[in-house]
């Protein structure tokens, strides 16, 4: 085999392992048996396996590169943390989440000085998986995990405080059926799931004697198409008695999108429905009607994601932080 060929996944079939014990043996990050290490060993010799450039081998080097995760498009907060990142001498490139073992390989391989998640669709198994390889990760934290590696630490946008100032807000003005939209490719089981969103809409609904529906909680939200279906299945093929008069949404650009989604359908917001977005992004007061939404500063997140990260890289201890929220009263809600 050529060096150009031979890929980690050819070392671990040669020597009988998994691909992230080679990850362990080569960047001797992890205990691994004497066994299994001579095992990998031979294999990269006979193999003369070469481990990509941009890694760090032993961990001698530095990449100066950084990894940004996302699921959907937030411009600002990855502009935010780009720049900051630059005037320390870094770059950092932008990836779509994939939940899939070969992305999470990817990951590794790349060996960057450290990942920001901001994303949930992956669990605290994959996510120590990541952390064990020696790569430090910074959490966009909306949901809750159990026993997360100490390399990865989280910063936490309250988005359940986010939707329980929108759920007051609404329920304040007299909605009693308001329906949940999360964001695209946001993981969540609906009523019974440990996301903090939807943890907050029940409370909220609970906490003002309002029945909670399971049916106004939007679940399928893998694709922009399959949250048009819900909406669609929320606002229109409900009966009349069954349908929101509100909907609290899980980004402003989602509102934006569903907004302009009910407008093809001849539903007037706020006339017909209520909408809340998130973040406050630079599209809100923009829209029209200009969109009520609760303010997540990304200057603030940045700032947190980058000190915290940077004080990781130096092998400092960095502790859990919460990022305020306030809700924007606008017209369409």
């Amino acid at each position: 085999m050529s060096n150009k060929t031979v890929t980690r996944e050819d070392v671990a079939r040669l020597a009988n392992v998994s691909p992230t014990i080679v990850s362990y043996v080569l960047n001797n990050s992890n205990y691994v048996s004497k066994e299994k290490r001579e095992q990998v060993l031979k294999a990269v010799k006979e193999l003369n396996y070469i481990p990509n450039q941009l890694a760090r081998g032993l961990r001698t080097s530095r990449s100066s590169q950084f990894i940004f995760v996302c699921d959907n498009i937030q411009a600002e907060l990855f502009e935010a943390v780009e720049s900051r990142l630059f005037e320390h001498g870094y770059y950092v490139s932008l990836n779509y989440s994939r939940n899939t073992e070969e992305f999470l390989n990817m990951l590794v391989s790349r060996q960057p000085e450290g990942i920001f998640m901001a994303t949930n669709v992956f669990e605290a198994q994959q996510l120590n998986g990541i952390a064990e390889s020696g790569i430090p990760i910074i959490l966009y934290k909306t949901k809750k995990y159990e026993d997360l590696n100490p390399r990865i630490v989280t910063v936490v946008p309250d988005y359940y405080d986010a939707v329980k100032k929108s759920m007051d807000y609404l329920i304040l003005k007299g909605h009693k059926r308001i329906g949940l939209i999360p964001p695209v490719k946001y993981m969540t089981k609906g009523i019974t799931g440990s996301d903090f969103r939807v943890k907050a809409y029940v409370e909220a609904l609970e906490r003002n004697g309002i029945p909670v529906h399971p049916e106004l909680v939007c679940t399928r939200t893998q694709t922009l198409e399959d949250i048009y279906e819900e909406v669609f299945r929320m606002v229109v093929s409900s009966g009349k008695d069954k349908k929101p008069t509100a909907l609290v949404i899980g980004n402003d650009y989602l509102a934006a999108q569903v907004m302009q989604y009910l407008k093809k359908l001849n539903i007037r917001v706020p006339d017909d429905l209520s909408i809340i977005g998130c973040d406050n992004t630079q599209i809100a007061p923009l829209m029209a009607p200009a969109l009520t939404t609760v303010d997540v500063s990304k200057d603030r997140l940045a700032e947190s994601y980058v000190e915290k990260m940077l004080a990781m890289v130096e092998g400092k201890t960095v502790e859990e932080e919460f990022v305020g929220v306030k809700l924007i009263i606008r017209e369409s809600a």
